[in-house]
C-alpha cells in the first residue's frame, strides 16, 4: 500500500507542476498576461498549496514515518481549496450564457479546477496515516481565503482588475452583492473543511500487511 501511495502522490505531483507550469505561460513565456494578474487567482494558489502538501505528505509517506497532525491540517486546507475553487469554476462554466462570459477551458485549466479536486479529495480519503483533527480546524480554513479576499478588493480597486467577475463591485452592482458572493463562498468553504475533519474520523486503510505476532519462545 505504502508503494502504491507514493506513486501515485508523484503522478499527481507532476501532473500538477505540469498544469502550473503552463497556465504561466500567458506571463513568463508568450507574456500575453501579468504574472501578477495569474498569481492573484485563488485556482492557482489552492494548486501551490496542493502541491507542497503532497510533496511532504510523500516525503513522510516514502520515510515511513508518521503524518503529524499539522500535515493532516494543512492536506485539508488544500483539499478544501481545490474542492472550493472547482466548485465554483464549474457552476461558472455551466452557468456561462447565464453570467454572459466565455470561459476558455484549455487541458491545464481542466487539470487544475476538476482532475487535482477529484484526486485531492481521493489521497485525504484513501491513503492512510491521516490523523483526526479537531473540530476548529474548519474555523481556521476561511483564515487565507479571507486576506485573499481583502488583497483581492483593495488590489482590484489600485489595478481595475479583479480575477473573478463576481469580486468586482461595477460588475455586479456595487459591494453589497460582492459581499453576497463572499458569504456563499464562505459557507461552502466551512462546508467542505467540515467534511474534512469528519473524514479524519473515519477509519483509514490499512498501511501495510498486519504485524504478525511473535512466535513463542522455545524451552
Amino acid at each position: 500500500m505504502r508503494l502504491v501511495v507514493v506513486a501515485a502522490r508523484a503522478c499527481a505531483l507532476a501532473v500538477a507542476v505540469w498544469a502550473l507550469v503552463s497556465r504561466s505561460d500567458c506571463a513568463f513565456v508568450t507574456r500575453t498576461c501579468l504574472g501578477s494578474n495569474l498569481f492573484s487567482y485563488f485556482t492557482i494558489h489552492s494548486a501551490v498549496l496542493l502541491v507542497v502538501a503532497v510533496l511532504l505528505a510523500l516525503l513522510y509517506t516514502a520515510a515511513r514515518a508518521e503524518e503529524p497532525g499539522w500535515l493532516t491540517g494543512l492536506r485539508a486546507m488544500a483539499t478544501t481549496y481545490t474542492v472550493v475553487s472547482g466548485t465554483v469554476f464549474g457552476v461558472l462554466l455551466a452557468n456561462a450564457e447565464l453570467f454572459g462570459y466565455l470561459f476558455l477551458v484549455p487541458r491545464s485549466s481542466q487539470v487544475l479546477h476538476f482532475v487535482l479536486p477529484a484526486y485531492a479529495v481521493a489521497d485525504f480519503l484513501l491513503a492512510p496515516g491521516r490523523r483526526r483533527l479537531r473540530w476548529a480546524s474548519t474555523w481556521a480554513s476561511t483564515v487565507f481565503p479571507a486576506l485573499w479576499a481583502v488583497y483581492t478588493l483593495v488590489r482590484g480597486q489600485m489595478v481595475g482588475w479583479y480575477p473573478y467577475f463576481f469580486l468586482d463591485p461595477a460588475l455586479v452592482g456595487g459591494y453589497r452583492a460582492v459581499g453576497t458572493y463572499a458569504l456563499g463562498l464562505s459557507v461552502l468553504i466551512l462546508a467542505v473543511s467540515f467534511l474534512t475533519v469528519v473524514a479524519t474520523r473515519l477509519p483509514t486503510l490499512p498501511s501495510g500487511p498486519p504485524d504478525r505476532p511473535e512466535p513463542p519462545a522455545s524451552d
